[in-house]
């Protein structure tokens, strides 16, 4: 399998119009290299799981980012709208899945999270210094989620608050499937996960098998909540603001009472757009979390 890597080196005083660039066309994952992550690095480095050391040298006002859209014909169109921002030059390169793996590896270590879990790359060795932790392996393939992106990140801090022993937790848009993982890792009895696509489901049911919690989680293809039955205690997703804000309408049938809703993927910009439709529907607002910015919410559903 084939996937892209499309490149684009720009200015921090144009990275705001780069990535507003990059969302309209539904690409919120990729990797940066700039002045501002190095100043992050420096203030949080347990937050960050990996440093390529070519990134200390990046001049002050540059910045690299790279993103994976879906097929050469979205890369070429991401060239052309590029062309109208000044100082920007783009690029593109057809890899296989094989380079895929080896640039996670090359970038992606162990990470603990929060006080109880540790994200570990699984062709690592356990650090020493994590040993007490729940670890959590994860290979990544071509899925989204490994514990290094702000959203994930902060899903997995949620989980470590929020999940209880013997809770069912739905995992709604599961990517490489840590967060169900983690979940089960933290005491959960059942973890119900749904992907749109094909690739992930895979990736979620081989890392559910490393974990040994593939006895505990069941990993579905389908439309977000059309395939799951029953209703958890915990519903995670963490994809964007405007196909959240279409799942809460229905959310209600399928979270027990005072059901928790951990939502994240959503831009700084799109908060309040999902904390109204949270409300309309009777979710009481918990928490607001910000990273970067990303964000995350949480909320309980009122019991009327």
């Amino acid at each position: 399998m084939k996937y892209i890597e499309f490149k684009i080196e720009t200015d921090i005083s144009h990275k705001e119009e780069v990535l507003n660039i990059l969302y309209d066309n539904n690409l919120f994952e990729y990797m940066e290299s700039s002045k501002e992550v190095i100043d992050e690095l420096g203030r949080s480095k347990d937050s960050w799981d990996f440093v390529d050391e070519n990134v200390l040298n990046i001049d002050s006002d540059a910045v690299e980012l790279t993103a994976f859209p879906e097929n050469e014909e979205v890369a070429k169109n991401l060239i052309n709208l590029f062309k109208s921002i000044e100082n920007t030059k783009t690029s593109y390169l057809i890899k296989d899945d094989e380079d895929w793996a080896n640039n996670w590896k090359k970038y992606y270590h162990q990470v603990p999270i929060a006080e109880k879990l540790l994200i570990k790359p699984s062709w690592e060795d356990l650090e020493e210094e994590f040993k007490d932790r729940l670890i959590v392996e994860i290979d990544p393939g071509m899925a989204f989620g490994t514990g290094t992106h702000e959203t994930t990140y902060m899903c997995l801090e949620a989980l470590e608050k929020y999940v209880k022993d013997d809770d069912v937790v739905f995992d709604v848009g599961c990517g490489s499937g840590i967060l169900g993982i983690a979940a089960a890792k933290l005491g959960a009895k059942e973890i119900v996960a749904v992907d749109l696509d094909e690739k992930c489901v895979e990736t979620s049911i081989e890392n559910a098998k490393l974990n040994g919690v593939d006895d505990k989680m069941e990993v579905h293809l389908g439309n977000l909540l059309d395939v799951v039955d029953g209703t958890a205690n915990i519903i995670v997703s963490n994809i964007i603001a405007e196909i959240i804000t279409g799942l809460v309408f229905d959310l209600r049938e399928h979270l027990v009472p005072n059901g928790i809703f951990i939502a994240s993927g959503i831009i700084e910009e799109k908060i309040q757009m999902v904390v109204d439709e949270l409300e309309r529907n009777e979710f009481e607002i918990l928490d607001i979390k910000k990273k970067n910015g990303w964000s995350l919410i949480i909320g309980r559903s009122i019991d009327v």
